[in-house]
């Protein structure tokens, strides 16, 4: 998170439009989030198995338990990335789908401007 948060503090560039530079934030910060929780479950596996190991439990119900919270925590990130994913891609469409929106308006409110009278008779261009 500091990277993008540090991200914000640089200027845009010349040539980079305020589409581009929100659109780049939003990448990085989905890209921190996958690394961090991708990390994060790798960390809780291995320290999983040394907590299981630790009660010596029978080794099926120990092989057992490790596989079901280990699959419960894999569900979780999938899940929580998924959701983060689909809501990055939700606000990207409807960001679109406002813009197009807003064009097709401007276009039409622009032909009508565009009929001008040019020596008293109407005049399209």
């Amino acid at each position: 998170m500091w990277d993008a948060f540090f991200m914000s503090f640089r200027s845009m560039r010349r040539d980079e439009k305020f589409v581009e530079y929100a659109l780049n934030v939003l990448m990085q910060v989905l890209v921190n989030f996958s690394m961090g929780l991708v990390l994060a479950l790798v960390m809780f596996v291995i320290g999983l198995w040394s907590i299981v190991r630790s009660y010596q439990p029978n080794p099926i119900v120990a092989l057992f338990f490790f596989v079901a919270a280990a699959c419960a925590a894999f569900s979780f990130v999938a899940t929580y990335l998924l959701a983060i994913y689909g809501a990055a891609a939700g606000s990207v469409y409807g960001v679109l789908k406002v813009a197009e929106t807003n064009a097709r308006a401007g276009r039409i409110q622009g032909g009508r401007q565009q009929r001008q009278y040019v020596g008293n008779r109407p005049h399209y261009d």
